[in-house]
């Protein structure tokens, strides 16, 4: 068959005219092959036509309810949304005379909206644009509970609300969008149990992370391809009807308190490919013969309490397969990234205990705390006394304790657990990690164990007040911290901040024992005072392992990732054990201890605390490291972040940052070393780690650590991303440890 062509002429004066070259066929044919290019020309006309009126004022009306964001500066009433360019901002997609696709997005800081905003308001007028078919309001403060009209989007394929305030429980009705296929709700407040989705034979994407949805597993249906639950509450199985899901490629449930065995029946889904559930509570071994699909190509189940091997589908002769699972008591593998037996027996058996005992408890939350200060013993039903209570008078009711001078100190009824008490667990309560069960102190306690606050046990001041070390009559040493308070204090929040700082129990945390109260109406001549004990770590700080030649020899490349990953882990804890977290931790090498095992602890975070006095009589705040070594304020989690990457590049040099211009100048070096290669990325490192890591292990630290300390606070990744990266460093590190690769490297070193 010939093709018959024609060339455009050549005119200096007009444009290049281009014909379609085509081969010589029948006319029907040729028709037939047209018809693709006019569908594609007959949707760009219909995209470009007049937007209908109603749907203009929607939008205008929409920019005034969502108070004018920046997204919409370029929209006024003299202009055709339909031809507005698509920006990362805003995108709107016209088909005929209607919007059909609208995706606003806001600042990734953006603030609630003012108490003016209503979300009721919002979908009454997002109703009216009877085209939508993709919604994506992301970022704009959106605050309130979704409302019951979100059945009216019955068209709608894609719905994302997705880091906004958004709050309460997600309505029922939401299950009646039959044509859904994308539901992204992550990072809001929403909570309580997920409505039963399974009707909704089109979802294939669903993300419901960061959020407190719990305790029951959402039910969802079988057509799911994408399925993130990720820092959650959800405290019970993974169910058994997830096997059915066939479709299910990827699959989230980090973060939350999920119990019982691993369920062998997840990494065989017939499409399974990226597989985490880690940082939960499931228990026991894997099945000797569990089977593997052949596309997984990532499995996370660290930080559970799981024993024994690895089956061999995950095991260290698994290739093509990245498998991470540090932090649990597994025997196969490196077994320093392992905790003892006894810590995930412990903590398994007080997982299976947990919901019946907090739902026992739920039910008669009219029960008493007995709540003592002097000898005060601990409170019933294995619940801790977390609380003394200070200051009689005559309207309160006197149960007297007889201190050695003769004073009364009162006890209290707490007549209900506070919120936050419900989701404590219980292994933190009973002190699983080989520490005493949270209690509180009498001051002939506190002054036993300090000889009497004697000048020789004194070991640190400050802002934070006297330190004092102290040993408890079993001969456990402790440190207390002594704190006077700058004003009185009322019963309720005396409660609050106390229910608070007895939850502060992790393994990788300095953790609280117990507390004692002062109160200068009972007690003569002292003031208002809080003594708080904390547990004492022996073995130096990160900074002395860092620095002093005796202690570097021990701290090769992976005990000084592994003590990284126990901090991240520290202020992962802090930052999700209360709701708002504890921030503004003040994370420094000099504030981070190690014990026998290197097992790394942050021995200085923000205790949140009434307004204290310092020892020279002035007041200060409690808040660590509200501004950075640097002098600039950081906010909330991504200040922590920060620190956290400045503490990885001391790791990673052996030498601490000492000015803004030096980590400058030491980010630079860092970033031409990994665009060279590795023998540059070496002579950035301490020379005592030389010869002990691997390329890719270093690179990814390094990256990880850059990252965390980006101007840009926007940039810095989350603490679960960080722990993401550092445990990839140690698989990697453990992948080759032994292998040719680590010796050719080692030679280079």
């Amino acid at each position: 068959m010939k093709n018959r062509e024609t060339s455009p002429k050549k005119n200096p004066n007009s444009h290049t005219r281009f014909t379609i070259t085509y081969p010589t066929m029948p006319r029907n044919s040729r028709i037939a092959s047209l018809i693709p290019l006019i569908i594609h020309l007959l949707l760009l006309t219909a995209s470009s036509a007049q937007l209908s009126p109603s749907d203009v004022r929607t939008l205008l009306r929409l920019r005034l309810i969502l108070e004018n964001p920046p997204a919409f500066d370029t929209l006024t009433r003299f202009t055709n949304p339909c031809y507005l360019p698509p920006s990362p901002s805003l995108h709107i997609t016209c088909l005929g005379n209607r919007v059909t696709d609208l995706s606003i997005l806001g600042s990734p800081n953006q603030r609630p909206l003012s108490p003016n905003f209503s979300m009721d308001s919002l979908f009454t007028t997002l109703t009216r644009l009877q085209g939508l078919r993709s919604l994506s309001l992301v970022s704009l403060g959106i605050w309130g509970p979704l409302p019951p009209k979100i059945d009216r989007f019955s068209s709608l394929i894609s719905l994302n609300l997705s880091s906004n305030y958004i709050s309460g429980e997600i309505p029922p009705q939401i299950s009646q969008l039959w044509s859904l296929q994308n539901l992204i709700l992550a990072k809001n407040s929403l909570n309580g149990s997920a409505p039963n989705l399974e009707a909704m034979s089109n979802l294939v994407e669903v993300d419901l992370g960061h959020n407190r949805l719990g305790p029951g597993f959402p039910s969802l249906p079988n057509t799911v391809i994408s399925v993130s639950l990720k820092n959650n509450s959800i405290r019970s199985r993974v169910p058994s009807k997830v096997d059915g899901f066939d479709e299910l490629r990827r699959l989230d449930v980090s973060y939350n308190r999920l119990v019982g065995p691993v369920p062998p029946f997840l990494f065989s889904l017939k499409s399974i490919e990226y597989l985490v559930l880690s940082n939960n509570r499931l228990s026991g071994t894997f099945l000797k013969n569990l089977s593997c699909n052949e596309e997984l190509e990532f499995v996370d189940v660290s930080s559970n309490l799981l024993y024994g091997g690895l089956p061999m589908c995950i095991g260290s002769n698994s290739t093509g397969r990245v498998v991470l699972d540090s932090g649990n008591c597994l025997s196969s593998g490196d077994r320093r990234y392992q905790n003892p037996m006894k810590e995930c027996q412990e903590e398994a058996l007080a997982a299976v205990m947990m919901p019946k005992e907090v739902n026992k408890k739920v039910s008669k939350n009219r029960l008493g705390l007995v709540l003592g200060v002097v000898g005060g013993s601990v409170g019933a039903l294995g619940v801790v006394s977390c609380l003394i209570f200070w200051w009689v008078k005559k309207r309160n009711v006197e149960a007297g304790l007889q201190r050695s001078g003769g004073a009364k100190v009162s006890m209290r009824v707490m007549q209900k657990i506070p919120a936050d008490a419900r989701h404590m667990s219980q292994a933190m309560r009973l002190g699983s990690m080989g520490l005493t069960s949270y209690r509180s102190f009498s001051l002939e306690e506190v002054e036993d164990a300090t000889n009497n606050f004697d000048a020789s046990n004194l070991i640190g001041a400050g802002f934070k007040g006297q330190l004092h070390k102290g040993w408890l009559p079993d001969g456990t040493a402790v440190v207390v911290r002594r704190l006077k308070l700058r004003q009185r204090e009322s019963y309720q929040r005396l409660a609050q901040y106390m229910e608070v700082i007895s939850k502060l129990r992790d393994r990788h945390l300095v953790s609280i024992l117990g507390h004692c109260f002062v109160d200068s109406q009972i007690v003569p001549n002292t003031t208002d005072t809080i003594y708080v004990m904390f547990e004492y770590v022996s073995n130096g700080t990160l900074r002395d392992h860092l620095t002093e030649w005796r202690r570097k020899e021990m701290m090769k490349w992976p005990q000084r990732v592994a003590a990284v990953i126990g901090i991240a882990r520290g202020i992962q804890f802090l930052h999700s054990v209360t709701v708002p977290g504890i921030y503004k931790n003040g994370l420094r090498t000099e504030n981070v201890l190690l014990d026998e095992t290197l097992t790394a602890k942050i021995g200085s975070y923000n205790l949140p605390l009434p307004s204290l006095i310092n020892n020279n009589g002035g007041s200060e705040r409690h808040d660590a490291a509200v501004n950075d070594k640097f002098g600039r304020a950081e906010n909330g989690d991504k200040g922590d972040i920060y620190h956290l990457g400045l503490i990885l590049l001391e790791v990673i040099t052996g030498k601490p940052v000492a000015t803004h211009g030096d980590l400058e100048t030491l980010k630079v070096k860092m970033q031409q070393s990994l665009a060279d290669g590795h023998a540059k990325l070496r002579t950035v490192t301490d020379t005592t780690i030389r010869g002990t890591f691997v390329y890719d292990s270093l690179r990814t630290a390094v990256e990880i650590a850059l990252n965390c300390v980006s101007e840009n606070v926007d940039k810095r990744p989350s603490i679960e991303d960080v722990l993401w990266n550092l445990q990839y460093s140690v698989q990697v590190q453990e992948g080759w440890a032994s292998s040719e690769n680590l010796s050719n490297f080692s030679a280079h070193s």
